[in-house]
């Protein structure tokens, strides 16, 4: 019965690092930052736990192997979060490379639809995107698919490259600003250069969200104070009505949209 317990505690914490890691894959920016760190929590607990137990149990003649496989399972998932966080994948790297090997026109689209002029946006090759630039020079409608990529990614040399030969900071990629782009994930370096180059703090995309809106579902709360920093309106509405308070995933995001100091806020739909 006691290692039976044993066990299902074990498989508790197991399905708890699997539930975090869905979590963080869905989540935003500030959820993936939290899921890791209880990640890292579980993990990291419950190695140190299993090899304590181990070690005693050597002393004392008792069977080890299950807590050392214990052990040894959390100390490995645990190494492998460390390992995503600090080496991502560089799948949009390697792809980058094998299309320049392969081709010469940075503005051909490849089997996925991108160029190697919007890869190199995505990837922040700001020099790399000048000598494309100085070869040919690219159509507004590229143009702004580079820039939307390249506010996706925080990629600000990027972006004042292409500034430099017409891109707008207002500019819209299928009735999204860029300005949303950067906003859907939390990229505080290109919110601040897009707003500060003109673009409509209080915009609105095809679906009438505000970048402020986009933050908020992101989860960032530091979009979210930036953007009202810099002039973005809590009162307004998407198309269903809601506002960016409504959106909140944590109690210091909704105490920054909703003071107590705006009487007409609606209720939130949020529990904390």
């Amino acid at each position: 019965m006691e290692r039976m317990m044993k066990w299902l505690v074990h498989i508790f914490f197991l399905l708890a690092v699997i539930a975090l890691v869905a979590l963080r894959s869905v989540g935003g920016e500030a959820i993936a930052n939290k899921a890791d760190l209880w990640i890292f929590v579980v993990c990291i607990t419950v190695t140190v736990v299993d090899a304590a137990l181990a070690i005693a149990a050597s002393f004392t003649q008792r069977p080890v192997l299950d807590k050392t496989v214990w052990a040894c399972t959390f100390f490995v998932l645990g190494c492998a979060l460390w390992a995503v966080r600090m080496f991502p994948p560089d799948g949009e790297e390697d792809m980058y490379n094998k299309i320049r090997q392969q081709e010469n026109n940075p503005y051909v689209q490849d089997e996925e639809g991108e160029t190697l002029f919007t890869r190199a946006a995505a990837l922040g090759k700001d020099k790399e995107l000048r000598r494309m630039i100085q070869q040919q020079a690219p159509t507004m409608n590229q143009l702004i698919e580079a820039g939307y990529r390249a506010a996706e990614g925080n990629h600000v040399a990027v972006l004042e490259e292409l500034a430099r030969v017409g891109l707008s900071a207002s500019a819209a990629r299928d009735g999204t600003p860029l300005l949303h782009a950067a906003a859907q994930y939390g990229r505080c370096d290109a919110i601040r250069w897009l707003i500060m180059r003109g673009a409509a703090a209080n915009g609105r995309d095809a679906d009438g969200s505000t970048a402020l809106i986009q933050a908020a579902q992101s989860g960032s709360v530091a979009a979210v104070r930036l953007l009202l920093e810099l002039g973005a309106d809590t009162k307004l509405r998407d198309a269903t009505g809601l506002r960016a308070e409504d959106y909140a995933r944590d109690r210091e995001m909704y105490n920054l949209l909703a003071p107590p100091a705006n009487p007409d806020a609606a209720p939130s739909q949020q529990s904390f």
